[in-house]
């Protein structure tokens, strides 16, 4: 029987680089297992630049005894990172795929997934569409994490599907490959290769949006080192992908409209931070003794009108949405623990630093021994606290900013502690299903 022409054909590409068989065999199970016609789609496997054979053979294995609906590759040498991998895979794509699906490979996704995508494909009319990112088995562990992370979808995406300018966030997108192919395919540019494509598609005119249903569920950073390293490539590659657009973006070339524009610029700017200067500012004036000046005050502004935004951004959510206080504050607290992160992330970006794509560790086989005290956080506390020390009482707002500054510390003690038991749980899990 010939193929509806409006039925989507899909192509599902699934990018690894040294990630655990294991759990990369269980996405390839779950895709197997579609309640979709098993004509209408294909399982693409790009393994990029992955050195130890012991972490891609038994994946090469498993795809072999299904090799009539998996393609398996690998390549060393690809440039680009997670972008490079995905165009190889475009470029082995069947001839009759309508739409790239792409799903990270710790990403289970849910049997009616593929299904689900083809509906709102014909009711959206979208050229792409873009489902929320979710965590499985975080509910009794760390909701605050899953809560701090999920409100970029609650806020930042479903503002932008209003004006139909969703950008992509890397797992679980729909893609035309027609759009895709004119957009120019992926591109290495920016460590965050979805959002800035994204931009790319919008600006090329054809339209995103953001679909609030769960098909399928990852794995949380295992420790809050990771979590850092993930925020750090969200954020810098974020603000990579702004400064390359900017003129798209601010409406000096191209032709968006503005409601499309504020809508991108939202989701660029969603984990930006500006206050590490000020912060480092903010220091170096008191450490000199010159706390009762301007700039120190100044410096004292920027740095509360940062935590504002953070408290505001997070809270305002869990009211919206009647979030339990408990998780509310945690996902604050966690938030609070990334600040240090972002607002790196933030300057390294802006002032042209060369930026690395980092694969976040799915294994907890790199996590440091004390994973909640990072460096940098840690020096910010004991600054902090020398100063509250030392210094002749500050006016309220340089008071108020220092106090800020110490947050990150304990908000990360905190986090650290979710994510370690996080850790356990799915270790326990992952050890009872081998048993």
């Amino acid at each position: 029987m010939p193929r509806d022409p409006a039925t989507p054909w899909f192509s599902v590409h699934i990018a690894t680089h040294c990630e655990p068989p294991r759990m990369v065999i269980a996405t390839l199970r779950a895709l197997l297992d579609q309640q979709w016609p098993t004509e209408g789609y294909e399982i693409i496997v790009m393994d990029n630049n992955t050195a130890n054979p012991a972490l891609w053979k038994p994946v090469e294995r498993f795809c072999a005894t299904h090799s009539d609906r998996i393609r398996f590759l690998h390549r060393t040498g690809v440039k680009g990172a997670k972008a490079g991998a995905l165009n190889i895979a475009l470029a082995h794509t069947d001839t009759r795929t309508t739409h790239i699906v792409t799903v990270d490979a710790d990403y289970v996704v849910a049997p009616d997934f593929l299904g689900r995508a083809a509906v709102v494909l014909q009711r959206t009319g979208a050229d792409y569409v873009q489902f929320p990112q979710s965590y499985m088995g975080t509910a009794l562990v760390a909701p605050g994490v899953d809560a701090e992370l999920e409100e970029y979808f609650r806020t930042n995406a479903a503002s932008a599907d209003d004006a139909e300018a969703v950008l992509l966030t890397g797992t679980l997108c729909v893609i035309s490959r027609a759009a895709l192919v004119a957009a120019g395919g992926w591109s290495g540019a920016a460590t965050t290769e979805d959002a800035e494509l994204g931009v790319r598609l919008c600006n090329a005119g054809f339209s995103g949006r953001f679909i609030n249903q769960v098909v399928g569920k990852g794995l949380l950073p295992l420790s809050l080192c990771d979590l850092e390293k993930q925020r750090y490539r969200w954020c810098s590659g974020n603000v990579q992908t702004l400064m390359r657009h900017a003129a798209i973006v601010f409406g000096l070339a191209g032709s968006l409209t503005l409601a499309k524009r504020i809508a991108i610029l939202s989701q660029l700017t969603a984990w930006v931070n500006l206050a590490l200067v000020p912060s480092l500012l903010l220091m170096a004036w008191l450490l000199t003794g010159q706390d009762h000046t301007a700039p120190a005050t100044l410096a004292g502004v920027a740095i509360v009108l940062s935590l504002c935004d953070i408290i505001i951004r997070v809270l305002a959510r869990g009211w919206r949405d009647r979030l339990a206080p408990g998780i509310a504050l945690r996902a604050l607290a966690c938030r609070i623990a990334l600040a240090p992160q972002s607002a790196k992330a933030t300057f390294d970006a802006l002032t042209g630093c060369r930026l690395k794509f980092i694969v976040t560790d799915k294994t907890g086989s790199r996590t440091p021994a004390v994973s909640a005290l990072s460096p940098c956080t840690l020096l910010i506390f004991i600054i902090g606290v020398l100063l509250l020390a030392i210094a002749q009482p500050p006016d309220p707002i340089v008071l108020t900013a220092l106090t800020a500054l110490m947050l990150p510390l304990p908000a990360a003690v905190l986090t650290g502690n979710s994510l370690r038991a996080y850790r356990d749980a799915v270790k326990a899990q992952t050890q009872e299903a081998m048993a």
